[in-house]
């Protein structure tokens, strides 16, 4: 019977001594690794701004206006967004503007309008080095006026014969900032070219990680099931070694035991239940648990599994999440 090698052994002889990858200046992406802090460059909004449709006033010079005592007006109309002239610090809106225009009511100071650096001040923190930027952290970015930062995309190149699983392996490195290229990756991934167990994870017994030259090559066995596991025991520690970040994890409860066999690393799909995460079969993927997963766990091979009720470290299944 052919010896399969634990996890840890080619995982740990590829990374050690890895450096992460050099930051480059790029462009603000989903997923894209900082790799220094960023930061409002100026007060937004820079003047005050409507927040709804109407004129654009003083408001003490209304001071008693009434419909029995209209005041004039002579602002000009305003739609959400626009800058206020100098000197205005409300916006009366239409049901208060009468023929003329005239304002048929008061206003108080800053009704209507969002004061200049409301929604962000100079110098104010919007995302650290070592944080992957998120849609709700890159739109704040992007209406901040940032659209590059010093960023680490490890190029990650794939050779995968079934277009699905390529599909799949290409979104899942760039929804964690990599880019995928067609030559000089830091990572590559490829068909195995054996079938032969050697690796003590399942499933992925024919998985393998090597460095190879400046890189590393991780080998991925053609089924769907046994490829997902190589890609979440090997490839996502690499990726996250190469980007220089710490993988996010976080304890969950489980709802049920978990039987696991000692001497190897099992897969564990987790789905979230109103009591907890309820655990698929160790060591057992299918398209239905795939479909109704939200993050997992990897059994150490020295644990037999865990009772109802345990805490065990999941990681998030699609790198989009915001799990940790």
């Amino acid at each position: 019977m052919t010896q399969l090698v634990p996890v840890s052994s080619p995982l740990q002889q590829a990374l050690a001594g890895l450096p992460p990858v050099a930051p480059e200046r790029g462009a603000l992406a989903p997923g894209a690794l900082l790799a220094e802090d960023l930061f409002f460059p100026t007060d937004l909004p820079a003047r005050a701004v409507a927040l709804r449709e109407g004129v654009g006033v003083a408001a003490s010079d209304l001071m008693g206006a009434s419909a029995q005592m209209p005041l004039p007006i002579a602002g000009a109309l305003l739609r959400p967004g626009d800058a206020l002239a100098p000197g205005q610090n409300a916006v009366l809106p239409p049901d208060a503007i009468g023929p003329g225009p005239v304002a048929l009511r008061e206003v108080q100071p800053g009704e209507g309008i969002r004061r200049a650096g409301h929604d962000g001040r100079h110098g104010d923190p919007i995302a650290r080095a070592g944080e992957r930027l998120t849609a709700r952290t890159l739109l704040v970015a992007r209406l901040a006026g940032l659209d590059q930062a010093l960023l680490r995309r490890p190029r990650v190149q794939l050779a995968l014969d079934c277009p699905d699983l390529a599909g799949f392996a290409a979104h899942w490195a760039r929804a964690q900032g990599a880019l995928v290229v067609a030559a000089q990756p830091d990572l590559l991934l490829r068909v195995a070219a054996s079938h032969t167990p050697r690796l003590a994870l399942a499933p992925g017994e024919a998985g393998w990680i090597a460095r190879e030259g400046a890189g590393l090559v991780i080998d991925l066995p053609p089924r769907f099931d046994s490829a997902l596991a190589v890609l979440l025991a090997l490839a996502q520690p690499a990726l996250a070694a190469l980007s220089g970040r710490a993988l996010p994890q976080r304890p969950v409860t489980l709802t049920r035991k978990i039987a696991s066999a000692i001497g190897q690393t099992e897969l564990v799909l987790l789905r979230p239940d109103p009591e907890g995460w309820h655990p698929f079969a160790a060591g057992l993927v299918t398209l239905s648990a795939l479909a109704q997963a939200r993050a997992y766990a990897l059994i150490p091979p020295e644990i037999e599994g865990y009772p109802a009720g345990a805490t065990v470290p999941a990681y998030p299944l699609d790198p989009e999440q915001d799990f940790a």
